[in-house]
This record gives structure tokens, sequence and C-alpha cells, in this order.
């Protein structure tokens, strides 16, 4: 089953939960779950389920192993819980919290186990949405959300697994855009047996069975002033190094970033105000000079001692030589102690981003001074 057609079973659930809430002040439970059934055949898929209950007491209705299937697989939730629904909201939905245990989504490639899913905050105001149709979930809002232990399990090979998916969003305008959006993802495992060519090579080589990663993402929008503060996207791969990016972009359109198929347009009116790239090394620098070595048939101190002027030598077809002496520096210092490198980008103005690429083919040396690059290590 399409992953982005879960995300909308889930949204119909929910959507039929609440639709029914104004029109009980103690919910029907097999009501509930019945028009549950008949949302999701709108869907094109086809839905059951085992029972339904409702608690007074925490004003909760829980729709029990719930099913749903199409013609690319199912899916089955052992209990969707919907906690606080709003009466008010008659033409969508909204709710203090809505959780699913137990989903298991299985299709002719791939098992996905979920042990927990959970959105708070969520407000829908209209159900006439089209997953295909990006504008038709314009006004879709939440607080938060979180995916906890998860499994995917390719047809016979070794699962990915997840710790937990957390993603918030605090709106600051009305458009239903603008504000602070985070994204957290904790323990991602990806096996080296699953690897192909070099990447899987390298992992052998190096001793690592997994490549667990921790990413974090935190970005603040603002439509009004067409402004993406990129203020975090790390990468941190256990027991290889850090890699943290940020950047403060203009020109951001509120219509082309709601669209996919406006986005290219993005080019002529996007603007760079700052950017920051960094690396801090926590033993792959070792382990990757090692790997390069075997596969070239060197010694690893002889690419070491090679590297600056490989690299001197490259740069020398910008014809900056400031820039060239300025990277090379920073390059031998990091090779002597490889601890962090680090790209910062500071332009006196914005640039756009459409110069900066007709730079760099035209006239590449002006690049590094229009962007005020610095290349610095071990800072």
């Amino acid at each position: 089953m399409k992953p982005f057609r879960h995300v909308v079973l889930y949204a119909a659930l929910a959507a039929t939960i609440f639709h029914t809430g104004s029109a009980f002040s103690a919910p029907d439970p097999v009501a509930v779950a019945d028009r549950l059934v008949e949302m999701i055949a709108l869907t094109g898929s086809q839905a059951s389920y085992q029972s339904a209950v409702y608690d007074a007491s925490d004003d909760v209705v829980t729709v029990l192993n719930f099913k749903v299937s199409d013609e690319d697989g199912s899916g089955t939730f052992a209990t969707v819980s919907v906690k606080g629904f709003d009466e008010a909201n008659t033409a969508g939905f909204g709710a203090q919290d809505i959780t699913a245990t137990g989903l298991e989504m299985v299709d002719a490639d791939t098992q996905v186990l979920v042990g927990r899913a959970t959105v708070k905050g969520l407000s829908i105001p209209s159900l006439d949405v089209d997953a295909d149709d990006p504008e038709s979930w314009e006004d879709v809002t939440y607080s938060s959300a979180e995916f906890a232990n998860i499994n995917a399990i390719p047809k016979g090979s070794a699962p990915i697994t997840v710790a937990l998916v957390k993603s918030s969003a605090d709106y600051t305008a009305d458009d239903g855009i603008s504000g602070r959006g985070t994204l957290t993802i904790v323990d991602l495992s990806i096996p080296a047996s699953i690897m192909e060519n070099e990447a899987k090579a390298f992992m052998d080589a190096s001793g690592y069975q997994h490549l667990i990663l921790d990413i974090a993402v935190d970005a603040t929008y603002d439509a009004a002033g067409q402004t993406l503060d990129l203020t975090t996207m790390s990468f941190d791969a256990q027991d290889m190094g850090v890699i943290n990016f940020s950047a403060y972009l203009g020109g951001m359109v509120d219509e082309m970033l709601r669209d996919p198929e406006q986005l290219q347009g993005l080019m002529a009116t996007a603007t760079l105000r700052s950017a920051n790239l960094s690396f801090s090394n926590n033993s792959i620098f070792e382990k990757g000079l090692d790997f390069a070595a075997r596969m070239t048939g060197q010694d690893a101190s002889q690419l070491k001692a090679q590297a600056p002027f490989v690299l001197g030598f490259a740069l020398a077809q910008i014809n900056n030589a400031d820039f060239t002496k300025m990277v090379t520096d920073a390059v031998t210092e990091f090779l002597d102690n490889p601890e962090s490198l680090s790209i910062t980008i500071s332009p006196e103005n914005p640039v756009p981003v459409a110069q900066i690429a007709g730079a760099a083919m035209s006239s590449p040396q002006v690049v590094p001074d229009l962007l005020g690059v610095a290349v610095e290590a071990n800072q």
C-alpha cells in the first residue's frame, strides 16, 4: 500500500469520528465505526472492524482491529483512539489527541510495523481534501505528531528500524504555513547487508554492521516576509561523525512552496542571505582514508600527504588565489588533526540564487567573494 495512502486513511478515520460528533453528546461507537467504513470506501479502499467502544470517563472513542485494503496491499490498526473531538467542527474535524497502536501495513515487497502513532491538536476545516492536490490540504493544521517503534521489513531482507519520528508545528499566522516546524528522527538503523556497491564495501571494510542516524530539522517560515530560516539540519551518524547545515533564504514565495509544480520557479525568486555547512569527525575520516587506500592500492599516509596538492591543483582552475590558499590551509590543518571542517557563507547583501548559478558557470572566480565564503578547520 502506498505510504501516503495510509496518511489519507488516518485522516479519513479521524474525520469520520469527528464528523458524527455534533450529532451525539455521547457518540454511538458502532455508528461512528460504520460511518468510518463508508468514508474509507470513498477513497477506493475497503474497510472493516471488529468492534467499537466509547469511554465516557476519558471522552475517548476506540475502534478495535480496524482493517483497510486496496489493490496495493492492506493495513491493520489494532486500536485507534480519539480523545477530545471538536463537536463544533461539523464540516471537517478536530481533536486533542488521535492515537493508533499496533499498525501493520503489507504489500508485495514490504511489511511495515508501527508500535504507536499519535497526532495532537489536529484540525481539518473541511473533509473535501484530495491527496493529489496540495492546495486542498492548505488549512489542515496540527501541533505535534509521533511515530514510535517502526520496523520496515523488505521481503527477504533485514529490517530497517526507527525508534522515534517526531514532528511539531507552531503557527504564527492564519495563513496555515507561517511558523516554526521541527522534525526529529531517533535511531534510524539501516543494515549494511542491504546496501550496495561502494557503500556496502566501505561498511564491511570499516566494521560497521549498521548505519545508525539521528536526524534533526528546525525551520521557521514567514510568508509575509518570504523568508525561510533553516536553523538546523543535523545528521549524526553513530561512531562516524556529524554533519550540520543551516541556511537563511529570502524570496521564498508562499504560492510556489505550496505547489510542487512551481518549486522550480523559486530559482528565479530565491535569495541566499547566509549558510553554514560543518562536519565533525568521529572516526569516519580515518576509516574512509583507509578504505580509499585499499581501493587504490596506496598507503593511507601517502593519500593524506597528497591531498592538499591535489586539492590545490583542482581549485587553481577557479583562478582565485586567496580562496585556494584559504581552502588548502584549512584542509591541511584538518588532515593533521581531523576534528572538524566548516564552510560559512555570509554575503554583504542577499544574493539571488540565479545570480550564483550564472556566476558559477561564467565566472567561477568571483563566486567565493560574492558569497563571502570562509573555510575553517577545528574551530
